[in-house]
């Protein structure tokens, strides 16, 4: 029994997957859970992909005793990358425009699963995260509330999602986001310092960039009660995600 508990919680880690991206520059990163004991899982392949716009951005699939990583990058990156076409050749973003950001999820793997994603939002300014800028001026447009349990948890950087219900293999979810823009009022977030005739006005979020990061991960169906505990930490009839 100790046994089968085990391989139950493994399956629950076993695919994770974080993507970040930003406007101006992109980066990503893709993080392994319990890498040493995933292999141990030989019968049952897990795998779970990342989809923007109808295109993979990045999945990560348990086949032949191995990991399977596979990016929109096509360099052999471990990781993909989100927002690469945001914008179209010489535009710039316009603040108040909504463009298109359909985020969905695929059950790559060849099991069942239920599946989770957490939406990670925030600024940067010379590489380094800006707390006093806020969040929720990244306007990522959520959709589809009732297939998609928000954790009532959340934070203004983070919100959590759990796709209600099983995602049979080789299905796709609904979409959990469908638009994003960047809200106007950032321009009027600005200093203003006068000396003599000359006045200055200096804008709080000039030279930063935004970034949404996408982590998706997935458990297997089989006890699920106990899988989804142990991998997110939640009660799945709390949610009433089962």
């Amino acid at each position: 029994m100790k046994k089968k508990s085990a391989i139950y919680l493994l399956l629950g880690l076993a695919a994770v997957l974080l993507i970040g991206s930003t406007v101006g520059s992109t980066r990503a990163a893709l993080t392994y859970y319990s890498e040493n004991y995933v292999a141990e899982i030989t019968v049952s392949q897990i795998g779970v992909s990342l989809l923007e716009n109808g295109q993979v951005v990045s999945s990560r699939d348990y086949e032949k005793n191995q990991w399977k990583v596979s990016t929109n990058r096509g360099d052999g990156s471990a990781s993909g990358a989100l927002l690469l076409n945001l914008l179209g050749e010489g535009e710039k973003l316009a603040l108040n425009k909504w463009y298109n950001e359909k985020l969905t999820v695929k059950n790559s793997g060849t099991i069942d699963t239920y599946v989770r994603v957490r939406i990670y939002k925030y600024w940067i300014k010379d590489g380094k995260k800006v707390t006093t800028l806020s969040p929720d001026l990244i306007d990522l447009n959520l959709v589809n509330n009732e297939k998609w349990i928000a954790n009532p948890n959340k934070t203004a950087e983070c919100t959590e999602l759990f796709y209600k219900g099983i995602l049979p293999s080789g299905s796709e979810t609904e979409a959990f986001a469908d638009t994003i823009r960047i809200d106007g009022a950032v321009a009027s977030e600005a200093s203003v310092e006068t000396k003599g005739n000359i006045i200055t006005t200096t804008y709080k979020y000039d030279g930063v960039e935004f970034h949404v990061d996408v982590e998706v991960d997935a458990v297997q169906t089989h006890n699920a009660s106990d899988a989804i505990k142990s991998a997110w930490g939640v009660d799945a009839s709390d949610l009433g995600i089962l």
